[in-house]
């Protein structure tokens, strides 16, 4: 029984490191993990409208930051537009007046 317990705390004591390394170098999480890509939209007071991909698991706030943020004196308010939610391939962001 104490042998099955040590190989289990020594699995997960390998999987946490291994994770940890990950994190600190990106360049081999690119090699081992590429993200999947969604196409998405946005058109509205940001600085370039437009369509745009981005990684799966990207917020409305993403897409606007990727579309050079809001344009001055632009008034979006993020929770009533749900930027904080998640977005789906194929989904068009329409904050409104330019």
């Amino acid at each position: 029984m104490f042998l099955k317990i040590t190989k289990y705390l020594v699995a997960g004591l390998i999987v946490s490191c291994f994770a940890f390394y990950l994190k600190e170098h990106p360049e081999i999480r690119n090699h081992i993990y590429t993200p999947e890509m969604i196409e998405v939209s946005i058109k509205g007071p940001v600085k370039h409208p437009g369509v745009y991909n981005l990684e799966s698991g990207s917020t409305g706030r993403d897409l606007i930051e990727k579309a050079g943020g809001l344009l001055p004196g632009a008034s979006v308010k993020i929770e009533e537009n749900g930027l904080n939610q998640l977005l789906v391939d194929g989904q068009a962001l329409d904050l409104g007046k330019r």
